[in-house]
């Protein structure tokens, strides 16, 4: 009669190395969760200029505007023709001259990831040619909605403006970013800007 040996290994109990540095993973994981949350939560007011006032003006139009077209359709039942269409233009202008402010500030989603590995001079020459670039294509976009402007046929559906001057408004938040493009591709050539990353690192 044959006697059949458990061969099976031993589950891990909570005491051995594996379930302790899974816990230590889950730990720093978790700290730098809270740490990622707390970045996200500030909001700093404290370098805004008076130029930024234009696009808090838009927001603000454009909220009342959903407000009155929420309130007529739902509530009184007789909903505004002009409502859809005139928040559907201040929504493509809080992006375009919101992207001003970004772009002063440097707060413009960037992949940041091979940054962290290059050295430092190469990260320096790096962010000037991004910088450089990013520069040049606003400038030229700048150009080409201008063009569109003035060949643009008709008027919004709803009010009598000219749809070119939608297409002009966006060639002027377009050549404001490209100021403050080319702002910062000068400072970053001088060397007068930082080449850290702005995202959190994780080691």
């Amino acid at each position: 009669m044959s006697v059949m040996h458990n061969t099976q290994a031993p589950a891990l109990r909570p005491g051995t190395d594996h379930a302790t540095g899974s816990e230590d993973l889950q730990q720093e994981m978790d700290v730098l969760f809270e740490q990622w949350q707390e970045e996200e939560a500030k909001v700093d007011l404290s370098d805004l200029r008076w130029t930024d006032a234009l696009v808090f003006a838009i927001f603000w139009i454009l909220f009342g505007v959903v407000f009155l077209q929420f309130f007529t359709r739902y509530v009184l039942n007789n909903s505004l023709g002009w409502t859809e269409e005139i928040a559907r233009y201040l929504l493509i202008l809080v992006t375009f001259v919101g992207s001003i402010t970004a772009m002063r500030k440097g707060s413009h989603i960037a992949v940041e990831a091979l940054l962290v590995y290059l050295p430092r001079e190469a990260r320096h020459w790096t962010l000037v040619a991004v910088d450089g670039l990013v520069a040049l294509f606003c400038g030229a976009m700048a150009w080409y909605a201008y063009q569109l402007g003035a060949l643009a046929p008709g008027y919004m559906v709803s009010i009598d403006i000219p749809k070119g001057y939608m297409y002009w408004a966006v060639a002027g938040a377009l050549a404001g970013i490209t100021v403050h493009a080319t702002l910062r591709f000068l400072r970053r050539l001088r060397r007068q800007e930082d080449d850290a990353p702005h995202g959190l690192t994780i080691d």
